[in-house]
């Protein structure tokens, strides 16, 4: 394997920070500087949300946006060296997205009807719709995802759904759901993936859809939690074949795992909080003049760039067209635990300045805006979110080591 760019791509991704400083300005809100790297979000916030669909609109003029999509269906076909040389520049630069279709497109050209693909698709690449919403989790079934219980019943021309979803926002005005069509089959079959719309014409919920904000400990709104009764689908909607939707939401999920970005922004962050060091002493001292506080530093750029390397083994083993299991949970577990360390590490070395909040009003500057502790203490959560270190262990000591259950 050989991790370096080409001179291509490495002008692509230096292109991309270049772009990113120049055309993405978020207004005040956070600065700027470290807002997409708060764990953090608040979906309220409707006039950053508009900013970032500005953003994304640039992309989409200047041939970014959907870069990696077939050429069929109006991308370039780029391959993953250099899908991850543009997303890892952007990413350290600071953008607050990169590539669009998000994990929906991929099945659809995979996996949808015809219709879907011209209804879809089009207004996916134009930035039109840049997020549909997420139908997996239940409160019961996170990491065993195949254990969902949320029914759909054939009723003529439609599927009626029962049932509830969580850990994903549900303000836009589709959803891809993962409905239980067969409760006497296996768990991983019996289950049907489906297109369903979310909203009217006027932008108001249909009826039997009912959903609540989740704040996060910060009292952002961070989640949502959706309930369905007596919801009715288009049986046409359906994304592949009924009780056979598993094997499409796997299709869904295996965009979900090169994770380049992490290390990038993890990078960025360690930069960021370096050059508030070298500017502000804290009491009196300068932390890097601690010997032990550059030494552990050291130490986590050297795990970050192991997290780089990692997501670069996922990512040259797509270009070969491999499936990386056990890989790709390497780079999960590991990504999860170095995110935490940075996050921790950082926001202890400034003491009292590490407990500072975004929404802290000081007339000093806050380290990477404030986003450290916050970040240190919600980073507990992703070592759960998207598959637990659980299961990430178990994949990698079965499928990897060979090892029995």
């Amino acid at each position: 394997m050989d991790f370096r760019f080409s001179p291509e791509d490495e002008a692509l991704r230096q292109e991309a920070i270049d772009f990113t400083k120049k055309e993405w300005d978020p207004k005040g809100y956070g600065d700027g500087e470290g807002i997409y790297y708060g764990l953090s979000w608040d979906h309220e916030n409707e006039d950053l949300e508009s900013l970032i669909n500005e953003f994304e609109k640039k992309l989409v003029a200047k041939g970014w946006w959907t870069m990696h999509w077939p050429e069929e269906f109006g991308g370039k076909d780029a391959g993953i060296e250099t899908q991850m040389a543009y997303r890892e520049g952007m990413a350290y630069a600071g953008a607050p997205e990169s590539l669009g279709g998000g994990l929906v497109a991929p099945v659809l050209m995979v996996a949808g009807q015809q219709w879907q693909k011209d209804y879809f698709l089009p207004k996916m690449a134009s930035a039109e719709i840049s997020y549909v919403s997420q139908g997996f989790s239940e409160p019961d079934s996170g990491s065993d995802l195949a254990s969902l219980k949320t029914r759909a019943v054939k009723q003529g021309d439609n599927y009626v759904i029962n049932g509830q979803k969580i850990w994903s926002t549900y303000r836009a005005d589709w959803m891809h759901i993962l409905t239980r069509t067969d409760p006497d089959a296996p768990k991983h079959r019996g289950i049907t993936y489906l297109l369903m719309p979310l909203k009217d014409e006027k932008g108001d919920y249909l009826p039997g859809i009912t959903v609540n904000a989740i704040p996060d400990a910060l009292g952002r709104h961070r989640w949502d939690e959706i309930f369905l009764e007596d919801v009715k689908v288009p049986a046409n909607n359906i994304i592949g074949e009924e009780n056979r939707g598993w094997y499409a939401a796997m299709t869904t999920l295996s965009f979900e795992r090169s994770n380049i970005q992490g290390p990038a922004m993890l990078l960025r962050i360690l930069d960021q909080f370096i050059d508030y060091c070298r500017k502000i002493g804290r009491l009196g001292e300068q932390p890097l003049d601690n010997p032990v506080v550059r030494n552990q530093l050291a130490n986590l750029r050297l795990e970050i760039e192991t997290m780089r390397t990692l997501s670069f083994r996922v990512g040259w083993m797509q270009s070969k067209g491999d499936i990386p299991v056990k890989e790709a949970s390497m780079t999960k577990f590991w990504g999860d635990q170095i995110t935490q360390k940075v996050y921790l590490y950082l926001s202890q070395v400034l003491r009292e300045y590490g407990n500072l909040l975004p929404t802290n009003k000081l007339k000093v500057p806050l380290p990477v805006n404030g986003f450290l502790n916050s970040n240190a203490f919600l980073s507990r959560t992703i070592s759960v979110a998207g598959g637990t270190t659980e299961v990430q262990k178990n994949i990698i000591a079965q499928r990897g080591l060979g090892l029995p259950r």
